[in-house]
């Protein structure tokens, strides 16, 4: 008979993905002191800004998917959107400011790795990569240009047209992160994209 061994505390809480899950973890961390006390605290105010329900018995909405997904929104719509980009993404930048002292900034930012991950682990599936309206599916290399340049243009361009680089800059090296995490393979694409935008690592 063989036992699992159970991941340590809190890479558990980062490899998982359903919500609930990772808020019973949290709670679970919490009532049995595992952890630093203080942090898993600020990972709660975390997990409340993160998710929310839309309505009553709802399963949480992630409103950090939902920031990715309105960033690139205006990606698609062009700079010529910038004012309207600039009303809409100013009224969601308060998700990426760190709440809480201490380790508030590092926690975010590995909640911001998390989500982006999430995201970038949808796109190797379904109708994402591929061309001639889903017909033909795109080779790995064609994959990972894809995502890296809407990796760089969400994180770097959007912000930039929106005038809103400061509030958003936690969000790039977060997204670089992700990236390397889920397509170990594509560092030469993610940094060919970041310099297409104007910023090279470093």
């Amino acid at each position: 008979m063989t036992t699992q061994t159970r991941t340590a505390w809190p890479e558990r809480y980062y490899e998982e993905f359903d919500p609930e899950t990772r808020r019973q973890l949290l709670e679970e961390a919490l009532a049995a002191g595992e952890g630093d006390t203080a942090e898993n605290e600020l990972r709660r105010l975390l997990w409340e800004r993160r998710y929310t329900r839309p309505r009553r018995n709802a399963p949480p909405a992630d409103r950090y998917i939902a920031l990715w997904l309105t960033l690139d929104h205006w990606r698609k719509a062009g700079p010529h959107r910038a004012r309207a980009a600039a009303r809409e993404l100013g009224r969601l930048a308060p998700l990426l400011r760190p709440e809480g002292g201490g380790d508030a900034q590092a926690l975010l930012h590995r909640e911001l790795v998390h989500a982006v991950r999430l995201y970038l682990s949808t796109c190797a599936r379904g109708s994402y990569g591929t061309l001639l309206m889903g017909l033909v599916r795109m080779n790995s290399d064609q994959l990972l240009e894809k995502v890296a340049r809407e990796v760089a243009e969400v994180t770097i361009l959007v912000p930039r047209w929106a005038g809103l680089e400061a509030e958003f800059a936690p969000l790039a090296p977060a997204a670089r992160e992700a990236f390397e995490l889920a397509f170990p393979e594509g560092g030469a694409a993610l940094e060919d994209a970041f310099a297409r935008c104007g910023q090279a690592e470093g």
